[in-house]
């Protein structure tokens, strides 16, 4: 029988027909016990359920009533045990148990396809014949939580790979179903913002806070209201976003044609924009970017490589595209843009090599790249040089700053023409006593442009800001992260003074930067002005200020802007400190599986540890470089960390870690094919398990040194791991580690020839696997299946499941299990 809950209230017999289950009262009772599969609801609790704490004087005669006509209906399964009565259900029976099953399995994982596997289960509102009735409030209410929960949940996993437009109509209609659930309404602000669609955004914020204020009285809680504001001051974030354009562009209209008509070339366009700095390369490319961005609905990717991390950027992008980052990173981005008509800008590029792998591979796509350096290796690239401006598109830059401004010609010269220099001039020209020929002739070769604006700052307060800016090395910097660099409350004002001067730049309102060169100006201000303590103290506030945010459980919005500056603070921080930033982030980098940067941080980790003399500290950051490297398929490496992880484990006498450390290398060495290395390392784990009296935690070490036993051939010790794991596991109740148990098991009978009971454990383990939504053991175990009637001889059955096992394998992207499985059917003729 089949029995629904998530849903009007449903029971199908054996032949799937729909059976009548009587009265809502009577209905209600078997929801009430299906609720709660497998426990005794006392009567008193049922009377008072389905009576509100009101029950006629005939309630429990009408409640034996009810029991008596379902038993007619589910049989035995309804049984009477002191003080009430249970529902006895197979966990395949009742989609409740199912969807719970999916639901675990989806947070371990953490994989949208299986929350969303889980949430297929729903037909709707739980209990929704009974819920319209007034039925079971509480039961319902229980239930629905649920549901919320998962659909949180599955939103979270879609945002994390970066899914932002996938998401958006999904959430819509949840938070249409759950209006005042504020986790949902922050998951729908924040998809789209992300996708592009502040205002909708904003707008979905403000339905929320309305309807909070009119229906329970209150304004949304700190966490939606803080990405409120961060919406309103935020700049674009991710790697798929733009920065945006520059005011004032002017000229440079035969290099933005160049630009343009390289974009409409066949195959793939690349145009380098070459020049010194401040020649503007990075507004020419952002502008022509900005022009195209309408042709290209597939995808807008946009990174800055000043830091040479292209690795970083790989990550990045594949997260863009959808793609989980991982092993071979390279070949599935090509995979993922080969379908796709791309627009790829890259600014501040060294060397042709950081910009390769980064190209993409689909017809119509343009890349357009910034470089001092005219890159002339690159294959088919257009190259489009930057000089000085000319005098009349000069004057119109300065123009568009000061207003009439006169000749220009000689201020001009003195600039090089070069668009920063004459920005920072334009600034100057708005106040009148500085005209283009006195400013000029202040103009020499010892003192530029630069030392004048700086000089003419209003106050050594706001001078002082200026040079503590310098210090920072990330891209940009919010306001309060300024506050607590420069320790003045009310700094606003003074950062104003100096976007006036064109000293700096606020891109969008609320966050500050630096040009290269006004940063490389700034800091050696700041050598000669301030003492190497004061430095260090502002940088230190400024560490302390990002350290406190990562402890308050930052919003991924927050994380998503500050991450640069965030790396850029922990390779500046003082030991302690950088430790603290890989605390405080490796989690973040853990969960959306960035190898590259989750590396980088626990390196400087590392060497912080080693420098203070912390080998606490030391451990950890050796044991996540091995679970990064592990992640990354860095075998190699992850062993050579777990290696020294493991000798600091002892050191510190960390028994647990000793074990973890252990496990781990064992299946680094199986993976490496070490097989007798790996099974030392797993039996000492193992030992240690034992010995903490962790027999849960040893089952699953016991199950890796089963796996390596199999690989060395010795099926027999492998079949006795197995069947001594699988005890433990149905002892504890851990499902899915019952059913990795029950497919080893039948995988090691089958190829000691035992055909039979292979069968049978393939059998029993596929509807637990399609119970606990494994859908990848599950495809194994239909393989499995068909190599068994194979070896019997049974040829039509063996290409029956293998061939199911390919469609499935195909569906959930296995390709091992796809491959296999078609080699197999091609044998099978």
């Amino acid at each position: 029988m089949e029995f629904r809950v998530l849903g009007p209230v449903e029971c199908c017999g054996d032949d799937g027909v729909r059976l009548s289950l009587g009265p809502p009262k009577q209905r209600a009772v078997l929801a009430l016990l299906l609720a709660q599969p497998g426990r005794v609801v006392p009567v008193e609790r049922m009377v008072s359920v389905l009576w509100d704490d009101a029950p006629p004087k005939t309630a429990h005669k009408n409640l034996q009533v009810y029991v008596y006509q379902l038993r007619k209906i589910v049989g035995s399964r309804l049984q009477s045990r002191s003080p009430g009565y249970l529902m006895s259900v197979d966990p395949e029976e009742l989609d409740l148990t199912r969807f719970t099953a999916l639901l675990d399995v989806a947070r371990r994982e953490r994989t949208p396809q299986r929350y969303r596997e889980a949430l297929a289960l729903w037909r709707g509102p739980a209990l929704a014949d009974l819920a319209a009735s007034g039925l079971l409030r509480g039961v319902v209410a229980r239930l629905e939580d649920l549901r919320v929960a998962a659909r949180a949940e599955c939103a979270e996993a879609e945002l994390d790979l970066g899914r932002h437009a996938e998401i958006i109509a999904d959430l819509a209609e949840w938070a249409r179903e759950h209006p005042l659930h504020e986790r949902l309404r922050e998951q729908q602000v924040l998809a789209l913002h992300r996708a592009g669609r502040s205002a909708e955004a904003l707008a979905a914020y403000e339905e929320c806070r309305q309807l909070l204020h009119d229906e329970l009285g209150v304004e949304p809680g700190e966490s939606l209201q803080r990405l409120r504001a961060e919406i309103l001051r935020a700049k674009p974030v991710g790697a798929a976003a733009l920065p945006p354009g520059v005011g004032a562009f002017v000229g440079r209209s035969r290099e933005l044609a160049v630009v343009m008509a390289q974009a409409r070339q066949d195959g793939v366009a690349v145009c380098v924009v070459t020049g010194p700095a401040g020649a503007g390369k990075a507004a020419l490319a952002v502008r022509a970017a900005h022009e195209m961005a309408p042709g290209f609905p597939d995808g807008l990717l946009h990174a800055d490589l000043s830091d040479g991390a292209s690795d970083r950027v790989l990550s990045r992008f594949l997260r863009a595209l959808g793609e989980r980052p991982g092993d071979e990173e390279a070949l599935r981005y090509r995979s993922a843009a080969a379908s796709r008509r791309l627009l790829v800008v890259l600014t501040n590029v060294a060397t042709a090599a950081q910009v390769r792998r980064l190209l993409p591979t689909g017809p119509g796509s343009v890349v357009l790249i910034t470089s001092r350096r005219p890159l002339t290796s690159l294959p088919g690239a257009a190259h489009v040089p930057l000089g000085a401006l000319p005098v009349r598109e000069a004057a119109g830059l300065l123009e568009g700053i000061a207003g009439e401004v006169g000749d220009v010609a000689e201020l001009v010269r003195r600039c090089g023409g070069l668009p920063l220099a004459l920005r920072v001039a334009g600034g100057l020209l708005t106040d009148p006593q500085w005209t283009p020929r006195r400013l000029a002739a202040r103009l020499s070769g010892d003192v530029g442009v630069f030392d004048v604006a700086y000089g003419e700052l209003r106050s050594p307060a706001v001078a002082g800001v200026f040079r503590l800016l310098g210090l920072v090395d990330g891209p940009d910097v919010a306001l309060p992260a300024v506050r607590a660099l420069t320790d003045v409350p009310d700094v606003e004002e003074l950062l104003a003074e100096l976007v006036a001067a064109r000293l700096v730049e606020e891109p969008v309102p609320g966050r500050y930067a630096l040009h290269d060169q006004l940063r490389l100006f700034a800091r050696e201000r700041c050598r000669t002005s301030e003492s190497p303590e004061e430095r260090s103290l502002a940088l230190e506030r400024l560490h302390k200020h990002y350290l406190e945010a990562l402890a308050d459980n930052p919003s991924d919005l927050w994380l998503a802007q500050e991450r640069d500056n965030l790396l850029a603070a922990a390779h500046q921080a003082s030991p302690a400190d950088a430790i603290a930033f890989a605390a405080g982030l490796s989690w973040y980098f853990r969960r959306r599986s960035e190898v590259a940067d989750w590396v980088e941080l626990n390196t400087l980790a590392l060497e912080a540890a080693r420098s203070l003399g912390d080998v606490r500290a030391e451990a950890l950051a050796l044991k996540e470089l091995g679970a990064a490297c592990e992640r990354g398929f860095r075998f190699v490496e992850a062993e050579r960390h777990w290696t020294a992880a493991l000798e600091l484990a002892r050191a510190l006498h960390d028994r647990r870690m000793e074990a973890v450390t252990l496990n781990n290398l064992g299946i680094v060495h199986w993976r490496r094919r070490d097989l007798p290395v790996a099974v030392a390392s797993l039996e000492a784990s193992l030992a240690v398990r034992e010995e903490l009296d962790d027999a849960q935690g040893a089952a699953y070490v016991r199950t890796n040194l089963g796996l390596v036993h199999a690989a060395q051939g010795d099926l027999e010790t492998a079949l006795a791991c197995y069947e001594r794991t699988l005890t433990t596991f149905r002892s504890c109740g851990d499902r899915p580690g019952e059913l990795h148990a029950l497919a080893n098991t039948a995988d090691a009978l089958r190829r000691l020839g035992f055909l039979d009971r292979a069968l049978d454990l393939v059998e029993e383990a596929l509807p637990l696997a399609r119970s606990v939504g494994d859908r990848q053991i599950e495809a194994g175990l239909l393989l499995d299946r068909g190599i068994v009637h194979e070896l019997a001889g049974r040829t039509a059955e063996a290409k029956d499941s293998c061939a199911e096992a390919a469609r499935l394998s195909r569906r959930i992207g296995f390709r091992w299990g796809e491959q296999e499985a078609v080699r197999r059917l091609a044998g099978l003729g």
